[in-house]
């Protein structure tokens, strides 16, 4: 089929110089009064799921209605602002030839035509709630998905009156564009290529190619398998293999959310190339670990293309490289829960022996979450933290009344030592020694197929 001829910067007219209207203080202000519209739409949401869940409306179902419609337009007007303010306060950079030499950059590629798909938000889970979805653009996502390989760098839409928030954007001239390109592609240490429509990205992909370093080039899937096909078709002969036909879709997977961004394209360095769309599985590591639906291009993306951040050296933003020792906050924060809860049971079956049977399950049920989070447990870690703060919330104001469950002097020690091992488990290193744990558990029936290091060799979705 043939193609329109775009017309070459030579044989149009100059573009006007884009004229930017950003204001930092507005920016701002969007950005509180968007966090307040959305929290007080979570408000009114969270009252009509209530009446909702007991079929019970005291004030009426007309009152539910306007909550509900309070909830969406609140949710919507908030999610709007927060939108925009990011837009103001989105960076503008100098010109990509004089970037600081010892500032590490990743070069972002596509057609104009996908900004606005770029520039979505993920819509929320429906179990989750329509308020659950992170308030980022998929851009914003994978500008901290590729953060450990330096800052995202590309160039604005000419025309544009705010920045798409992501990427730092210079907005260039038709006259020097290329140049900044050729500069940025020589010192980049990852080069994202959005696959856009046809053969817009002919020359970049040229340029990219005759540099011979495919294990910094991922290619990126976007919108559709027919988008992707036309990239692929119209690109086939420029890459030293070619590049591999879409895979299809899994019927086994329903909650893989829709998103622009589908697939990763990783090389290895003889421009082998792996395709591996976003959310798949992976022989060496268990994914679905560290997915997270509501921020998915942010979770997901990295772990397309792990071979690329093995070859460079560096760890995916929420997975170690390897098994990580235990942190201390975690040998503090068992023995001090194991002392807590001890301390709570026996004050539940002093003087009261109808308990007691009701105290030894409970005990059974405890010990087992504490040993399970000793070992780094996924899901005994989110039990045990759930259970023990809601406890230790109850106990601590209950030690300033008498109330009919625990009352003594122990009580307001043993709430603050329930949370105290609530916010232990809750800090960071132990969030990524548990993530080093249980995502490189070998998956049943992987065998030796772990050693392809993140995909297979057919390039489809992993192994």
């Amino acid at each position: 089929m043939a193609e329109e001829q775009q017309p070459t910067p030579a044989q149009r007219p100059p573009r006007p110089r884009t004229q930017l209207r950003q204001s930092r203080s507005l920016g701002l202000l969007l950005q509180v009064a968007g966090t307040v519209s959305a929290g007080l739409g979570t408000a009114s949401g969270a009252v009509a799921y209530r009446s909702l869940r007991t079929w019970r409306a005291e004030q009426g179902w007309w009152a539910v209605a306007v909550e509900l419609g309070l909830m969406l337009c609140l949710l919507a007007a908030g999610r709007w602002a927060i939108r925009q303010g990011y837009r103001h306060r989105a960076p503008v950079l100098s010109p990509l030839t004089e970037l600081p030499e010892d500032e590490a950059v990743v070069l972002f590629l596509r057609s104009f035509a996908d900004d606005a798909g770029l520039a979505r938000v993920q819509r929320g889970s429906m179990r989750d709630g329509p308020w659950a979805a992170s308030t980022e653009t998929e851009e914003q996502q994978l500008s901290r998905a590729i953060a450990p390989f330096g800052r995202m760098v590309a160039l604005g839409r000419p025309g544009d009156r705010l920045p798409q928030p992501g990427a730092g954007r210079h907005y260039s001239s038709d006259l020097v564009w290329q140049q900044e390109v050729l500069a940025a592609l020589d010192r980049a240490s990852l080069v994202l290529l959005v696959c856009g429509p046809g053969r817009q990205l002919r020359w970049e992909v040229e340029q990219i190619v005759a540099r011979g370093r495919p294990e910094r080039l991922v290619l990126i899937g976007v919108r559709s398998v027919e988008q992707y096909e036309t990239f692929r078709l119209a690109m086939q002969d420029a890459f030293p293999k070619g590049l591999p036909p879409s895979a299809p879709a899994r019927k086994d997977r329903t909650d893989t959310p829709e998103t622009y961004i589908r697939d990763a394209v990783w090389f290895e360095a003889d421009w082998t190339p792996h395709l591996v769309p976003l959310g798949s599985d992976d022989p060496e590591i268990e994914v679905l670990w560290l997915l997270d639906r509501n921020a998915w291009v942010e979770t997901a993306f990295p772990l397309a293309v792990r071979p690329v951040f093995l070859r460079a050296g560096l760890a995916l933003p929420r997975l170690p490289m390897g098994h990580t020792a235990r942190p201390w906050a975690v040998k503090a924060a068992v023995p001090l829960l194991a002392l807590a809860w001890g301390v709570l049971m026996a004050e539940l079956a002093r003087g009261r022996a109808g308990n007691i049977p009701g105290v030894l399950v409970f005990a059974a049920v405890a010990s087992l979450l504490l040993y399970r989070t000793w070992l780094a447990g996924q899901v005994t870690t989110g039990f045990l933290k759930l259970y023990s703060g809601l406890f230790g919330t109850l106990l601590v104001p209950m030690s300033f009344l008498d109330g009919p469950l625990v009352t003594g002097p122990l009580t307001l020690p043993v709430g603050l030592g329930l949370l105290t091992g609530v916010l232990l488990l809750s800090r960071e290193d132990v969030r990524l020694w548990r993530a080093s744990h249980g995502a490189y558990r070998r998956p049943r029936g992987a065998g030796a197929a772990g050693a392809g290091g993140g995909a297979s060799p057919s390039g489809k979705a992993g192994g």
